[in-house]
Parts: C-alpha cells; sequence; structure tokens
C-alpha cells in the first residue's frame, strides 16, 4: 500500500501546485489548501483527492491585510485548527513550502502532535526579515525544530537554511520541475518581420517591468524590426501599462491560467524578466527564489534576458542575457542583439529547451522527491 502524502498549501494558491502534487505515484497524493475553483477542478480531472479547509485568523487583528487591503501570502492567516487535525492524523507524510507561512507551524504542530514525517520545500534564499519578526519568526522556530527533510528548490536556499544552523544531512537540492509537455516550442518558424518581446508576472517594480516600459521606446526607435511586447500579469503597474500601451507597441493581456500561458510563450520570439531585490525599510523583502517563468520561457524554447537576482543565474545558466539590476542600458543592448539576430535567438532557444527537458522536468523531478522520500519512510 502506498504511503499517503499531504501537499499543504494555503492563500496564494496556485494550478502549478496542484500539477506538482497530482504527479506523485510512489506516493498517493493529497492536496491540502483553501478553496480554489481552478484547483478543484484540475485535481477532480487529475484524480487526486483536494481536501478543502477553511482559513480562520488566529490573531484578532491582520496588519499586512490592513496594509495591503486584501489578504496575501503573508496575512495573518492559517487552517481551522480542529479540522486540519482531523484531516492530517490518517496521512502518513506533510509537506509544506515555506516555513514562515503561518499555516506551515500549524501543520509542524500537527506533525509533532501524530509523529509524521514533517518536508519543507522552501524557495527563500537568504535571512528573510520574517526570522525576526512575530509572529512569524514563532511559526519559522517550530518548523525549523520539526522538520525532518528540507528540499531545496535552489542552492541558493543554502543562505537561508544557514542561519538556522540545519544539519547537511536533512538538506537535498530537487529543483522545482513543470510541464515540459504543455511548455514546448513552437513547431514551425514565424513569418513575417514582427518580434514578440513576452514578459509574464506580477506588475511591480521588483519583477522589472518599469525598466521594460523605461527602454521600450528607444527599443523601437533602435531597431528595423517590428517590435511588440506583450504583458501577462496583475499589480500596482497596470495603470501604467496600460497607458503605455496607448503610444507603444504593447499587448497588454492582464491575467491568465498557467494552463492557457503556455500558448503565449510559443507565440513569443523572446522572454524578458529582469527582476530586482525587493528592499523595504532598508531590509530585503524578497529576491527570486527561483523563478517558474524562467524555467516555462527555456522549456517553450526562447532565449531569456533577465537580471543576476537571488537563484535565477542557477535556473537559466550562462548561455542566456544575464544583466546587473537595474541597468537599463545593458537591458536595451541584449534585446537589441536578440532582437536584430535570428539565429542567435534560435541557438540559446534550443539550448534552453534541452537544460530545460533536463534539470526542470516534472514528472523526472517528482521522481527523484519520491526516491529520497521514500527514504525516510
Amino acid at each position: 500500500m502506498r504511503k499517503k502524502m499531504a501537499v499543504v498549501r494555503a492563500i496564494d494558491v496556485r494550478l502549478i501546485q496542484a500539477e506538482y502534487a497530482a504527479e506523485f505515484k510512489k506516493l498517493e497524493p493529497f492536496f491540502v489548501s483553501n478553496s480554489d475553483l481552478r484547483v478543484n477542478k484540475y485535481l477532480i480531472r487529475a484524480g487526486v483527492e483536494h481536501i478543502k479547509l477553511k482559513l480562520a485568523r488566529p490573531y484578532l487583528v491582520d496588519p499586512v491585510s490592513m496594509l495591503l487591503g486584501k489578504t496575501g501570502p503573508q496575512s495573518w492567516l492559517g487552517f481551522e485548527r480542529k479540522s486540519l487535525e482531523k484531516e492530517l492524523k490518517l496521512i502518513d507524510i506533510y509537506q509544506i513550502q515555506e516555513p514562515f507561512f503561518l499555516y506551515a507551524g500549524q501543520v509542524a504542530d500537527v506533525a509533532r502532535k501524530f509523529n509524521k514525517l514533517l518536508i519543507a520545500a522552501p524557495w527563500m534564499c537568504f535571512n528573510h526579515m520574517s526570522t525576526y519578526i512575530p509572529p512569524y519568526c514563532l511559526s519559522v522556530r517550530k518548523v525549523m525544530e520539526k522538520t525532518d527533510l528540507f528540499l531545496m528548490r535552489a542552492k541558493r536556499v543554502n543562505n537561508y537554511l544557514d542561519g538556522f544552523k540545519i544539519p547537511e544531512s536533512k538538506r537535498v537540492l530537487v529543483y522545482h520541475g513543470i510541464n515540459t509537455k504543455r511548455f514546448y516550442p513552437r513547431e514551425k518558424k514565424k513569418a513575417g518581420n514582427k518580434v514578440r518581446v513576452l514578459f509574464v508576472g506580477m506588475l511591480y517594480p521588483h519583477k522589472g517591468i518599469d525598466d521594460i516600459l523605461d527602454i521600450l521606446p528607444k527599443l523601437v526607435k533602435a531597431t528595423k524590426k517590428k517590435v511588440e511586447l506583450m504583458v501577462y500579469g496583475r499589480g500596482v503597474l497596470e495603470p501604467r501599462v496600460r497607458e503605455a500601451s496607448e503610444d507603444l507597441p504593447i499587448k497588454y493581456m492582464g491575467r491568465v491560467s498557467n494552463l492557457a500561458l503556455a500558448k503565449a510563450y510559443r507565440q513569443a520570439d523572446i522572454f524578458c524578466g529582469p527582476s530586482k531585490d525587493w528592499f523595504w525599510l532598508g531590509m530585503k523583502r524578497t529576491e527570486e527564489g527561483f523563478g517558474w517563468v524562467f524555467a516555462e520561457a527555456m522549456a517553450s524554447g526562447l532565449p531569456v534576458v533577465t537580471n543576476d537576482c537571488g537563484a535565477i543565474t542557477e535556473v537559466v545558466g550562462d548561455k542566456n542575457m544575464v544583466n546587473e539590476q537595474g541597468d537599463k542600458q545593458a537591458l536595451l543592448k541584449s534585446l537589441l542583439e536578440l532582437i536584430s539576430d535570428s539565429k542567435l535567438r534560435e541557438e540559446i532557444g534550443k539550448e534552453n529547451r534541452r537544460r530545460a527537458v533536463k534539470m526542470f522536468d516534472l514528472a523526472k523531478q517528482v521522481a527523484k522527491e519520491e526516491e529520497i522520500i521514500l527514504k525516510y519512510v
């Protein structure tokens, strides 16, 4: 009989997380999260049980929601504790993501109570402020003490785990996978003179969309090619994107499902994601821990223009255009070089496809995980 494993996610539930859970074969997966219609429909088709739990506020006030005007990944929310215990009691293995999510601390409590195997799969690559700020730090401490295995999503995660003196024996590098059967290069060469540059991500400054908009007028003037910027995502810079699209060749598509996103990659010629570190009150709030979009773009056979931010270089390798953060002149130069040289785009794209299939194929990566996890059961 297969051991049962709960993949536990909350608040910012994504379809790609459900797809990941559904790929387990030697372990029987259960996806535990708050309700999400798209995720639920996908899991029904995939034949994976979706355990839907209500979210609850462990504290009377959630300053994160008050500040943002909505709930977000770091909101002070968790699951209803009794429901969580009831559903997890009969499952053998629990897998969470980042230690600082408050629900992660709840799962750690349940794992300790029922003596279950707890696995964390963090992306965090630096000493995040949650290490010191309550109530996050309280959750982090519980998770770090109870976790039996850390599946690091990048080598750079060592920077985070080092601060907690996690033994090497508990750390294993397993890159997250993406569906290379859904994300694949277009089969025929695109006709015409238009070159499409694709941006996918949150429309926030730390994702670099502002830098792309800043250099776009110069880019259009500096090349004889017809250039079009395709933008997928939502965020605070959406008004600026819409305004810029009135005078510049921008096709703004808003946010679409990850299932529909594969077609967008195949319509593009270049992927551009010039991410930057994000600081708040002098403290680093985030950097790129892995970046699904970079692996998806590579699997789709696109050359990548990006920045040396977090684990991006580790993901994209040394064949792509990687610049210093905030260097808009280098960003412009990289895009112009790729726009003007279709052969270079093709060469880098083919190498990226090979790298993605070798290192980030979902089925292969989950199979690696299962072999590792089963050694701990």
